[in-house]
Parts: structure tokens; C-alpha cells; sequence
């Protein structure tokens, strides 16, 4: 016989089960129990199976291709300033970029509160089709307004449309193991950055820059197909959450600080990226090797993409980020800032840079996302998502062009370049500690 309170303990269990994302893990105090926790976790968050990891391989291709291309920038660049760009400065060519990778993060302004509200298919599909297109475009280009229009504007926005709702897709999926997930995501464009460099290099001389760039785009058109046929969204559209930026995330101080730590990670990381292959071929190193550089930068991030995020699940995310941006900074300012004032070539010191560099780096486009879902309730991402990253791309903006301009004003020297990049990781880290204490507390041993 079934008693009254066996009774209402079922109905209980079967209302969270059905509606699960009404439960409030933060706010209600049960929940804080390690056991009741992982009861919510696995109710709510699937943390595995073939449909959350088909999503995580959908979000792996839309990565491919538009983070591929991101952390192909430096050859693009490298190539436009001695061909078709070769009458102008590099901090004028660094513009392009510098406002593509604007557009990129900015425009995830809208489209975070857009996920939020009708999902993710409106925005990956004609996302997909606009970078697709821009690639063609731009290699057709000749002039500066035609490589600037089709790459970093129609790009630029194109790559956010796919980005954005990828990222948040995949952390619908994961609690636990989202940091190994995210993780496992974005090695797609550290993959990216390796295959798109070397085919580039190696396609150039034998089919010329045009026919190279649109096998690049008919790449990246089937890697956006097979996105979009596997990502997916779990929870219910959210009409409530309006296409704006939620200024009042920033009174959260674990949020404010996360935020400016993310600014100051997107003002730093693209200098090795965008400048690397300049910076070899600065100190002599083969043509040929120099443009290989950004793929071993970027082969080296395919495992600081994952493994980090592996770390982070069981040692705090907040935890690791703060470990990985203090290698960055100790490794910009003692390898790549010797490698810059020994006199002659120093393989040895580019590539321990290079890969040291690299697989720090990784998470700090792994881990970012991971570390700001942490602290946001899941059916306000997408817009908290938008705010950072529209704060943060005013570093993405600025960085490279500053960059550009320091390179200029010490007549092509790259040691006040790479004191710049140390710096500003210098103060990221600062930021993640802040972050890290207002949310976890200040003792060394939390896990956070």
C-alpha cells in the first residue's frame, strides 16, 4: 500500500524530471548537497550519449572553418603585405583582420539573446552560407576595400552567426564534463589552423592565391553543412530575454571580472597569431617555415584546447585558466622576447615559443565560455555570452592595430610588440584572480 508521502516524494521526483529546467541549483539550498547536486546534474545535463556528443562534433565542424580561418589570419596577412598589399603598412593591413575578429565577437551581442529566443537554426544556417560566400569573395579581391568588405565585414559577421550559437549549443548538453566538452569543441579550429596554413602555402604556387582560397571555401562549406545537421538546442526558447546588453550582468563582480579578463585575453592573444610569421620572417628564418609557424602555434593549442578542459572539470575552471594565462605571460616574455633581441636566427627559442605558447593559449578559447556559464544561469547565456564577448571585441579591434603601431615606431623591432602581449596577459591574470575569489573564495585549495 502506498502511503501519502511515498505518494507526494513521486509526484516530486516525476515534476523535476519533466520540467527540469525550473530548478534553480543555485538558489535552492538542498541542492548545494554534493549528492543532491549530482542528482540534479544528471537529471537536468545528459553529460554524454550519441546526442550530446553529435553536437559537440557539429560544434567541432562549425570550429573548423570559422576559427580555422581565425587562426589563419597571420598568413593572410603575411601574404597581402608582399603582394597585393605591398604599398601599404602592416598596421593598415592588420585592419582587415583586426575588424574581422571585431565583427566575430561583437556581433554576439545580438546573437546571444537571438539563441536565447528562437535557437540556433536561424542563425547557423544563413551564418554558414555568408562565410562560405565571403571566402569566394574574397578571393577575388584585388584592392584594399575589396579584401576589407568581403573578409571583415561579410565575414566577420558571417563566422559570429556560426560561432556563438555553437558555443552555447554545446554547453545545453554538459555540467560536469562541460569543460572537456567545450574543450573537445574547439580543437576544431585549432585543427583549422593547422590544415588551412599548409594547404594555403603549399596550393599558392601551384593553383595561384584565387583557386586556393575558394578550395578553402568549398572545405569549409561541407564542414558548415555537417554542423548544421548536428547541432541542436535542449532547452525551451527563451522570448523573455531581450537582443540586448545586459549592463546588469556587470554588478555580479564574479561576472565583472571574468568580463575584463576576457577583454584583456582577446587584446593579447592575436598578436602571436597575426605576427608570428611576419616576426620569422623578420629574423630570417626560410619563407617556406615561416609560414608553417602559425600551424605549429596552432597544433600546439589543439591540445591546450582539450587537455585543459579535461584538467578543468576536476580542478576548477577558474583554477586552470589562471595557471594556463600565467604560462602565456612567462612564455611571451622569456622565449619569445629572447628569441626577438639575440642577434641571428634562433630556431630553437621559435619554435619552444611556439609550441609552449600554443598549448597555453588553447584555453583561452576553451575555458572563457566554460568559466562564464559557470556563473550565469543557462537560460540567461546566450545574452551574458553576447555582453562579454561585445566588450571583448573592442580588444580584438584595438590589439593588433596597437600592436601594428608599436611594430612602426621602433622601425620594425618586435621586443616593445611582445612586451605589449606580456603585459596585457599580466593584467588578464590579474582579472581571473579577482574572479576566481569572488566566486570561490580567496584559500588556495578551492576547487573553482
Amino acid at each position: 500500500m502506498t502511503t501519502s508521502s511515498d505518494t507526494s516524494s513521486t509526484d516530486s521526483r516525476h515534476t523535476q524530471r519533466t520540467e527540469p529546467t525550473l530548478v534553480d541549483p543555485i538558489a535552492d539550498e538542498k541542492l548545494e548537497r554534493p549528492e543532491c547536486q549530482k542528482i540534479y546534474n544528471e537529471i537536468d545535463y545528459p553529460d554524454g550519449g550519441i546526442k550530446a556528443w553529435s553536437v559537440v562534433f557539429g560544434s567541432w565542424c562549425a570550429m573548423l572553418g570559422s576559427f580555422g580561418i581565425w587562426n589563419s589570419v597571420g598568413v593572410f596577412q603575411a601574404y597581402l603585405s608582399e603582394n597585393q598589399l605591398s604599398e601599404y603598412s602592416e598596421g593598415d593591413i592588420s585592419w582587415i583582420f583586426s575588424v574581422f575578429s571585431f565583427l566575430f565577437f561583437f556581433c554576439g551581442v545580438q546573437i546571444g539573446p537571438i539563441f536565447d529566443a528562437y535557437g540556433l537554426k536561424p542563425l547557423v544556417i544563413p551564418g554558414s552560407i555568408g562565410f562560405v560566400l565571403s571566402i569566394m569573395l574574397f578571393s577575388l579581391g584585388t584592392k584594399y576595400y575589396q579584401f576589407f568588405l568581403s573578409f571583415s565585414v561579410l565575414g566577420g559577421i558571417s563566422c559570429s552567426l556560426v560561432f556563438t550559437p555553437s558555443i552555447a549549443a554545446t554547453n545545453q548538453w554538459f555540467n560536469v564534463r562541460r569543460g572537456l566538452a567545450t574543450g573537445i569543441a574547439t580543437t576544431g579550429g585549432g585543427f583549422g589552423g593547422v590544415i588551412f596554413p599548409i594547404l594555403i602555402r603549399a596550393l599558392i604556387p601551384k593553383v595561384g592565391f584565387g583557386w586556393t582560397l575558394r578550395i578553402v571555401g568549398f572545405i569549409c562549406l561541407v564542414t558548415s553543412t555537417v554542423a548544421v545537421l548536428c547541432l541542436r538546442t535542449r532547452f525551451p526558447p527563451n522570448r523573455a530575454s531581450g537582443a540586448t546588453i545586459d549592463l546588469s550582468a556587470f554588478k555580479d563582480r564574479r561576472f565583472a571580472a571574468t568580463a575584463c579578463a576576457t577583454f584583456m585575453i582577446e587584446w593579447a592573444l592575436q598578436i602571436p597569431q597575426t605576427y608570428i610569421t611576419s616576426f620569422a620572417l623578420y629574423k630570417g628564418v626560410d619563407a617556406t617555415f615561416a609560414y608553417q609557424m602559425i600551424a605549429i602555434l596552432n597544433g600546439a593549442s589543439v591540445f591546450g584546447r582539450w587537455l585543459p578542459g579535461y584538467v578543468a572539470d576536476r580542478f576548477g575552471r577558474f583554477n586552470t585558466m589562471i595557471a594556463t594565462i600565467f604560462m602565456c605571460a612567462v612564455f611571451s616574455l622569456s622565449l619569445w622576447m629572447v628569441s626577438s633581441v639575440v642577434d641571428g636566427t634562433n630556431m630553437g627559442l621559435m619554435i619552444g615559443y611556439l609550441v609552449c605558447f600554443g598549448f597555453a593559449s588553447g584555453s583561452g578559447i576553451s575555458l572563457t565560455p566554460v568559466c562564464l556559464a559557470q556563473i550565469s544561469d543557462m537560460k540567461e547565456y546566450g545574452k551574458r555570452y553576447g555582453t562579454t564577448f561585445s566588450f571583448a571585441s573592442l580588444g580584438t579591434l584595438t590589439g593588433v592595430p596597437i600592436a601594428g603601431a608599436i611594430l612602426k615606431a621602433q622601425n620594425g623591432r618586435y621586443d616593445g610588440l611582445i612586451a605589449y602581449c606580456g603585459a596585457c596577459y599580466i593584467v588578464c591574470l590579474m582579472f581571473l584572480t579577482l574572479a576566481r575569489g569572488f566566486g570561490g573564495g580567496w584559500a588556495l585549495r578551492k576547487v573553482y
